[in-house]
């Protein structure tokens, strides 16, 4: 099996930087528990190659064989085990491997998860051979639904309440940012280069799946006009909408400046809407005028979640549609002891 190591590097040191100072290690084991993989926590003054390493690897394999009955199976998915000194989150990531996140023992596991399930998704990608991005999103948690509970020794099992979540999504942003492109790339899987300007408003349907999870989240997506003569009609389409996604492109600061009119005009419209920033068009880098930092701190200033998109390539985009999943569906997070 031949593994791109350097993007598999890229990948967990994106998801240190995100996760913080709670992180202590990050570890990719295969089934039998052998080590692929690890780095440390870029706060931890501990050595992941020997304490860490050492300590957990002993930890992991008692509870690899108990996790691997039920992996080889595909039933396992995610979840977590608690020790006197340390919080561990185990992520199914394909057939081939088990991601593996060791945080403090204080540490809150809620706002770890939505990070922790996208890397297992793109560390599987990588063993598959398959294009990914290693790039981990910001990712804001709102704090809703409850805590996993700390369980000393004992293997809990992360669960999503069964059942088809539906969801009202719509995309707002000015017009030729790329919004209707981004849907037909993350429904259809394919790119157009002659795409007319949307009259009111597009809607498509697409389910998003996880692996490992039993639920399922199927978008209804509007995508709105974003030229201001349909501003009026607008309102009528956002509203009673539980999701959405705000973008701009990247190669004209004209968008961006307007995202906090957009966010307004949706927030009026549908206050509890859950929202994420996608700056689009990184394909053309060259003709970048809003640059990563500036969006990043623009989604802070928002309070949203934050990724940068190709609708052309196709970089990131099903990522997008799964981090607003995930932010939503994260409410119905419970736990089993096994």
């Amino acid at each position: 099996m031949s593994v791109d190591r350097k993007k598999l590097t890229a990948l967990l040191q994106w998801y240190v930087q995100e996760v913080g100072k709670d992180l202590i290690a990050v570890i990719v084991v295969n089934r039998e528990g052998l080590i692929l993989d690890s780095i440390s926590g870029k706060d931890s003054q501990k050595s992941v190659d020997e304490e860490i390493v050492g300590g957990v690897s002993a930890l992991v394999e008692p509870v690899l064989t108990r996790i691997t009955k039920e992996f080889s199976s595909g039933a396992f998915g995610t979840g977590t085990f608690d020790t006197e000194d340390y919080r561990l989150i185990f992520c199914e990531a394909g057939p081939d491997a088990v991601f593996v996140t060791v945080l403090d023992a204080v540490a809150m596991i809620d706002p770890v998860f939505p990070y922790a399930y996208l890397t297992a998704e793109k560390i599987a990608r990588i063993f598959d051979g398959r294009t990914v991005s290693p790039v981990i999103p910001k990712i804001i948690s709102r704090g809703e639904g409850k805590d996993i509970s700390r369980k000393k020794d004992t293997l809990q099992r992360i669960k999503i309440q069964s059942g088809e979540y539906a969801y009202k999504l719509i995309l707002g942003g000015e017009g030729g940012v790329g919004k209707t492109s981004m849907v037909h790339r993350f429904v259809e899987g394919k790119y157009e280069t002659d795409y007319k300007s949307t009259i009111g408003t597009s809607i498509m349907k697409k389910e998003c799946e996880f692996d490992g999870l039993s639920s399922k989240v199927r978008f209804v997506i509007w995508d709105l006009a974003g030229q201001s003569q349909f501003k009026r009609v607008r309102m009528t389409y956002v509203e009673n909408a539980e999701a959405g996604i705000l973008v701009y492109d990247v190669t004209r600061n004209e968008t961006f400046e307007n995202l906090e009119g957009w966010h307004k005009e949706i927030k009026t419209a549908s206050p509890n809407i859950s929202l994420i920033l996608v700056g689009n068009k990184i394909d053309l880098e060259g003709d970048r005028e809003v640059s990563r930092e500036q969006g990043q701190e623009m989604a802070e200033k928002l309070g949203l979640s934050y990724i940068e998109t190709s609708a052309k390539t196709g970089e990131n985009i099903n990522d997008a549609f799964k981090m607003l999943a995930l932010q939503i569906i994260k409410r119905f997070v419970v736990t089993e002891d096994i």
